[in-house]
């Protein structure tokens, strides 16, 4: 079981899959070349950390998930697959309706709730101040050229988790939201539209109150995929992440409002987003290769910043595939493989190749589909929230594996009828693919000869 930032770097250490760089880095555009540099490498290449980061006291890692390996020693799992196996358990016994309810069916369910967050009276988040709450002291990554160009710096905290609450202490949230550095004391956050944040936001400005955040770095390693994921309403992100780890997540409370932050976090910045105050925002490189326009998002006033004693500043580097950002996924990629069964009958098996998993684009196999069941299952797919932007869907039969990209690309070049199979949704943009087996007779190999084949394949001399 992993309860920190510190814990996970030891451990990888310990597995010889850290990297440390002893050499003067500056935070600005270089780190992040040498972080896409390694995570192009074969297999996601080694997590990194930074040890002297420009002039800073504290040391930066990048690269933390971006292999499946890493994938699977955050989770504490042999396998990605365990995780569909785990979660389908539960799944079967929750009496399903549909997507409503679901993220309180899961939060009730006795192995989630017996990992709920316990509160606690302190920990090493708190071991000391940052002097004056200055944002500039921290060695926060400035990863492309003209990120924050409009207005502010172009340095940003990429992997921090926001937690937020309703204003009545309900509901907590916490989710990974990209923050540009403006000042000493002030940032900008562009939350998604109907995230849990921007649903908080929004009732706090109905009352004309100020909203109390907390962008917390590091802490247990399931927690940040847990932000990073979208996980159901209704489903707690502290208490989801200490279900994925096995152990219920020790949490300090916060003195300007009723949040709850991770005791062993690295780092907690604590402030409030004003109601009616915006900033300028980006531009941003992101992961389509392209940098996201500028516009306003919600200020945010710093108001405390703790840390613990030799704090690590955790950070991650987006741009064109493969990235950290994509190994994370699979994670969330293995649980759609255990959930969309129960809610879309028929599927059989979901795959997100790596340069596809934030265009909520994948590859779908379906069991015993036929050409009306097959449009039917894209459609009720499309109304899932995970899909309602899917640039592409790709639906195969049972028979293919889901995730042997060659079989799939195969399969749909030589099934795939181009006036007929593909299933087109002009209002919201999207595609799907109809690759599901048409032959009348499929080639398949006669048993008797790959029996003698295989008798005598060390006759043949061959390999």
């Amino acid at each position: 079981m992993l309860s920190s930032l510190h814990d996970f770097i030891e451990h990888l250490e310990h597995l010889h899959d850290l990297q440390k760089v002893s050499a003067p880095v500056a935070t600005r555009l270089e780190i992040a070349a040498i972080t896409r540099r390694i995570s192009s490498y074969p297999k996601g290449g080694p997590a990194l950390l930074f040890q002297q980061p420009d002039q800073y006291p504290f040391p930066v890692a990048t690269n933390l998930f971006g292999s499946l390996r890493r994938m699977r020693l955050a989770l504490g799992l042999d396998s990605l697959e365990d995780l569909t196996t785990t979660f389908g358990a539960i799944l079967q016994t929750l009496p399903l309706q549909g997507l409503s309810g679901l993220g309180e069916l899961l939060a009730s369910h006795p192995d989630l709730a017996c990992c709920r967050p316990v509160a606690v009276a302190d920990g090493p988040c708190r071991e000391e101040l940052v002097p004056g709450a200055d944002l500039q002291q921290l060695p926060f990554l400035q990863n492309w050229p003209d990120d924050g160009s409009a207005a502010g710096s172009g340095r940003y905290i990429t992997l921090g988790q926001v937690m937020t609450v309703a204003p009545d202490g309900s509901d907590p949230n916490c989710g990974i939201y990209r923050c540009q550095i403006h000042d000493a004391h002030s940032l900008a956050i562009r939350w998604r539209p109907g995230s849990g944040a921007a649903q908080h936001h929004q009732l706090y400005l109905r009352q004309g109150r100020r909203m109390p955040l907390a962008i917390v770095l590091g802490g247990p390693p399931a927690l940040t995929l847990a932000a990073a994921w979208p996980l159901p309403d209704g489903l707690d992100e502290l208490g989801f992440a200490g279900w994925l780890r096995g152990a219920s997540i020790p949490t300090v409370g916060c003195p300007h409002g009723p949040l709850q932050v991770p005791a062993e976090a690295e780092l907690v910045i604590e402030g409030f987003a004003e109601p009616g105050q915006t900033l300028l925002e980006g531009p941003f490189g992101n992961h389509t290769g392209q940098y996201d326009p500028a516009g306003p998002a919600v200020r945010v006033t710093v108001e405390r910043i703790t840390h613990r004693r030799r704090a690590i500043i955790p950070a991650t580097v987006v741009g064109p595939p493969p990235q950290e950002d994509c190994w994370m996924m699979l994670g969330w990629e293995r649980l759609l493989a255990a959930l969309l069964p129960r809610l879309v009958p028929g599927v059989r098996d979901i795959r997100m190749p790596l340069p596809w998993v934030f265009r909520s684009s994948a590859v779908i196999s379906l069991e015993n589909p036929s050409p009306h069941m097959v449009r039917k299952t894209v459609q009720a797919l499309w109304q899932l929230p995970w899909f309602r932007k899917a640039h592409l869907l790709i639906m195969v039969d049972a028979g293919i594996a889901a995730h042997d990209l060659q079989q799939v690309a195969w399969r749909t070049v030589n099934e795939t009828g181009w006036l007929d199979d593909l299933i087109r949704d002009e209002a919201g943009g999207r595609l799907a693919v109809d690759a599901t087996r048409r032959s009348v007779e499929a080639l398949l190999p006669d048993p008797g000869t790959d029996g003698l084949l295989t008798q005598r394949w060390k006759e043949y001399g061959l390999p």
